[in-house]
């Protein structure tokens, strides 16, 4: 079951009807954007609603909305903004309901007390396993590109900051293959590389709560590749994340998690997949290419095998966040002009 399948009748809606607000939007009419103040919540009389986020610039649907529906109230309950656009899709009539008149429905009516406080509960379990689905795996979609804005003074001087090359630059073609070998041959399953300083960070299965650093200039040496990780291939690596997630899961404290975060962690391992060899074969092919470009050039990446999504940052303002399937289409659209 999923908020959206819960309807109020017709009787429920003469009873919201006795103490809300009525409003009627006309076909194509925003009844609240992403990011406004939230003061009210609505329930849907007649006609059809848009609920859409946005993602790189276009918003996209995520429901759609009929008679006896809510929407609107998280933001109202949470005291929160709107985290979505509200839209009629035909002339729309609507209950429109403030704090007071959520209070009095809940004070004075059990049987629709009891309704909201469902529907607010599987709303908070699907947003919490929405979010932490794309924090965990990286997987929203088939398109995941998030772009984060950093310092538009950045922005502006990048084209006029002289270009230093670093330790990472020296041995970067060498750098290259030994990354291939940390996540194909060894224990590592996350690198990140900073270019610009010449660290590279690396997890391990063997000790996943351990963040190592190593200087880009060592990193190039097999033996000491071979010092500080274990030999492991791939599918055993694989293997061993799922081990480790399944033991998490079994344990006593796992156990005494809220009930939500037990569903929502169980969702995520059955759904998580590893990043496929080949993609992150891709990425790691641009490496060299990336850092060479004379404007846009590449700071700093961090790839894995446990999480699609690869984050990269330029020399100008933010981050871009892409997942691997995207990868090659990213540069086509915003680097290879």
């Amino acid at each position: 079951m999923d908020a959206n399948s819960i309807w109020f009748d017709d009787k429920e809606l003469t009873a919201f009807s006795s103490i809300a607000n009525v409003q009627g939007f006309p076909q194509g009419e925003t009844i609240f954007s992403e990011g406004d103040d939230a003061d009210v919540m609505y329930l849907v009389v007649s006609g059809k609603v848009f609920i859409g986020i946005d993602k790189s610039g276009s918003c996209t649907a995520i429901a759609e909305l009929s008679k006896g529906q809510i929407f609107g109230e998280m933001a109202l309950l949470n005291q929160d903004i709107r985290n979505a656009t509200a839209r009629a899709i035909d002339d729309v009539e609507l209950l429109s309901i403030g704090p007071d008149e959520l209070k009095q429905i809940i004070e004075t009516n059990a049987v629709l007390a009891e309704k909201l406080q469902c529907i607010i509960q599987q709303r908070n379990y699907e947003l919490l396993l929405k979010e932490q689905l794309v924090a965990t795996t990286g997987v929203e979609n088939d398109n995941l590109h998030v772009s984060i804005k950093g310092d538009p003074s950045l922005r502006e001087t990048a084209f006029t900051r002289e270009r230093y090359e670093s330790i990472a630059d020296s041995v970067l073609p060498n750098l290259v293959p030994c990354l291939r070998k940390l996540l194909f041959e060894t224990s590592a399953y996350r690198v990140f590389v900073g270019l610009n300083n010449g660290e590279v960070r690396i997890n391990s299965v063997i000790n996943p709560f351990i963040e190592e650093m190593h200087l880009a200039k060592k990193i190039v040496s097999s033996a000491y590749i071979e010092r500080h990780f274990p030999p492991m291939d791939y599918d055993t690596k694989v293997g061993l994340i799922k081990e480790v997630t399944e033991y998490i899961e079994s344990t006593k404290s796992f156990s005494r998690l809220p009930k939500k975060w037990n569903q929502v962690l169980d969702k995520i391992q059955d759904e998580w997949t590893p990043v496929p060899k080949e993609e992150l074969e891709s990425v790691l092919d641009q490496l060299v290419d990336l850092r060479k470009i004379p404007n846009f050039y590449l700071r700093n990446l961090s790839i894995s095998v446990a999480q699609d999504a690869i984050r990269m940052q330029f020399n100008c303002d933010g981050t871009h966040i892409v997942s691997t399937r995207e990868y090659s289409r990213f540069l086509e659209q915003n680097i290879m002009m």
